[in-house]
């Protein structure tokens, strides 16, 4: 998933770099609206296509082993892709934006949903991320209603999100939720004006589409952390963590944690979870000292202190994460929003 985020990262740092570019040109007004349409339009797709392909991506992961699927959850996931097969086994199969899947591929994949015999799934990106309406902050949700219920709540927490709302005029912790709703309707709305009916007398400025892709980023970092969740939670539960501890003083800004008896090894370097009420985060040990002396490793017993690249919360234990998955490894940078590196919060 998080190699899907870089994709659209870049993305939007193109687009980002247009418009810094463009507000210090002298442009006429159709310049300046012709180049509001390329942006929203740029904004929008580049947004869905990144939706689809980690809708697929999650459920390609949370699939790979059969114990982390509920089977709610895999109810939900067969109702899902019957509905969605039927759907697709009415459009012009093998032309357009279709021109890659076939029947027999539908069928096959759908087939593999249904088969209780083996645990192996078929996904196929047109089946498990088909979506009927553009993307407004519902139709995100459904696309991983199957697998996480509540999706729009656990993004309003996520801690990018929180961060960008902490910035954002109009939001605060009662109104978060409304405003990603608007937010997203709003873009929605205009990338749909631009691309089905005249060319728009009103536009935004670049101030206000700059602020759009701010946006579109925290919201989809929000979404990364969000289904990060659930697979590192089925990581907890298959004992691929052992605790370290729970810390008992945490110094600068919660990166530092003392833990006064370690209850495993652990090496600088070594990947590390804490789950949390409201969201859970994940990251490196940079740094250990033992008697304010810098060391490479502490065994279990010893009191150390520990640097992290993320805020610890206070009174919650810390996991050595013993077997960690590549794909989540190196949270994209903001993903904690305020609560990540040192650096990066100050």
């Amino acid at each position: 998933m998080i190699l899907q985020y870089s994709a659209l990262a870049a993305d939007l740092e193109r687009i980002r770099r247009f418009l810094e570019s463009a507000s210090k040109q002298q442009q006429t007004p159709d310049q300046r609206r012709f180049a509001y349409i390329a942006c929203i339009s740029a904004l929008y797709s580049s947004f869905e296509n990144y939706a689809e392909r980690v809708a697929f991506r999650f459920g390609e992961m949370l699939l790979a082993q059969s114990s982390n699927v509920t089977p709610e959850q895999l109810s939900n996931l067969r109702r899902r892709y019957v509905r969605n097969a039927s759907v697709l086994l009415n459009q012009s199969l093998g032309a357009g934006r279709y021109r890659e899947v076939t029947e027999f591929d539908v069928a096959k994949s759908l087939a593999s949903c249904l088969d209780n015999s083996t645990p192996s799934f078929d996904l196929r990106l047109e089946l498990i991320a088909l979506h009927s309406s553009n993307l407004r902050l519902d139709a995100l949700c459904e696309l991983y209603q199957w697998a996480v219920s509540d999706l729009q709540d656990k993004i309003a927490r996520s801690d990018a999100v929180d961060s960008w709302g902490s910035r954002a005029e109009n939001a605060n912790a009662r109104t978060l939720k409304d405003v990603l709703r608007n937010e997203l309707d709003d873009l929605v709305e205009r990338r749909n004006e631009v691309a089905h009916r005249a060319i728009p007398d009103e536009i935004l400025s670049y101030e206000r589409l700059l602020a759009m892709i701010d946006f579109i980023e925290a919201i989809s970092l929000g979404l990364i952390a969000t289904l990060a969740t659930p697979l590192l939670e089925a990581s907890i539960k298959d004992g691929g963590t052992a605790s370290l501890g729970i810390p008992n003083e945490c110094f600068q800004k919660n990166r530092v944690a003392i833990i006064p008896s370690l209850e495993s090894a652990v090496s600088t370097g070594d990947y590390i979870i804490q789950p949390g009420v409201t969201s859970t985060r994940w990251g490196r040990v940079l740094g250990i000292q033992m008697n304010d002396k810098p060391v490479p490793r502490a065994d279990a017993g010893t009191e150390v202190g520990l640097l992290f690249d993320f805020q610890v919360r206070k009174k919650t234990k810390i996991l050595l994460w013993h077997t960690p998955n590549p794909e989540l490894t190196a949270p994209p940078d903001n993903i904690f929003g305020s609560h990540g590196p040192l650096e990066a919060a100050d």
